[in-house]
């Protein structure tokens, strides 16, 4: 609905986006941006109705907006050939912010290969949504996402999974089959490391933590400090190295919380 590329000190302040037919909000290329007090609600069933979806830009600021979507609510996106030391998405921060229904709260691709650093999100409520935090993408279109800080997080009726990371995400175009859209050959690996979660809670999910990696490049040095979470399962991983817990309680039906399997990549303290 709203796409503006290649531009410098751009401000969306105040208005109300309803029924778009994909992406509601897709800045560009932007340096300085702000999107403030803006209110996004689309149809849950509306195909890759994404709400802001921010696109290899620098010096982001998303403050006290409400998002209600098809697909991700606020999701950050980055292509591009970009060298590891200048990735095209840096510097955002997102604040003071509610997602209702979408497929994610906040969400990391899947769209990499530009590489991602410096996001800070903090002091946001998630409700309903399909995932909480969303940090999704494949071979074929990853890149390094590191240095992402989420804090003072206030999760309720997670779908499914309360924070995920997965790098065999396929986006399945629509009347296409699952298995049709992945790459043939394993370029542009995604690579997500340093994150940092801290200050999390979580009241009702399916599963707390999932973590997918690839056996070429782990899911690794993720850390989490203070996080707090109620559901059915708890820790899925597959290819993970250097995850840390701290002050980490995960109330789960399905015991133990955390399996044996995962249990030898991740480091606890209290």
């Amino acid at each position: 609905m709203v796409a503006i590329t290649n531009t410098k000190n751009l401000l969306l302040d105040g208005p109300t986006f309803r029924n778009s037919p994909m992406f509601v909000i897709n800045p560009k290329g932007i340096t300085n941006l702000i999107i403030r007090n803006v209110q996004v609600h689309n149809d849950y069933w509306a195909q890759n109705g994404d709400g802001i979806d921010i696109s290899a830009s620098h010096n982001v600021v998303i403050y006290h907006c409400t998002v209600s979507a098809g697909d991700d609510g606020i999701c950050m996106k980055s292509s591009g050939n970009n060298a590891p030391d200048d990735p095209a998405l840096t510097n955002v921060l997102i604040a003071d912010c509610t997602v209702l229904q979408g497929h994610g709260g906040f969400v990391v691709g899947s769209n990499t290969d530009g590489g991602m650093r410096n996001i800070w999100v903090t002091d946001c409520h998630f409700m309903g949504t399909d995932i909480g935090v969303r940090v999704k993408s494949n071979a074929g279109r990853g890149g390094l996402v590191r240095d992402i800080y989420v804090d003072n997080i206030a999760m309720t009726n997670i779908l499914h999974e309360a924070v995920l990371f997965d790098t065999y995400y396929e986006d399945v175009p629509a009347g296409k089959a699952k298995g049709s859209g992945m790459p043939a050959e394993a370029t542009k690996v995604p690579d997500f490391q340093n994150f940092f979660l801290r200050d999390i809670t979580c009241k009702g999910a399916e599963t707390a933590l999932f973590f997918r990696g690839l056996p070429q490049q782990p899911v690794h040095d993720i850390h989490f400090d203070n996080v707090s979470i109620e559901a059915t399962k708890g820790v899925v991983a597959d290819d993970i190295r250097n995850i840390e817990f701290k002050n980490v309680r995960l109330t789960t039906v399905d015991q133990p919380a955390i399996p044996a399997s995962a249990a030898k990549n991740i480091t606890i303290a209290q």
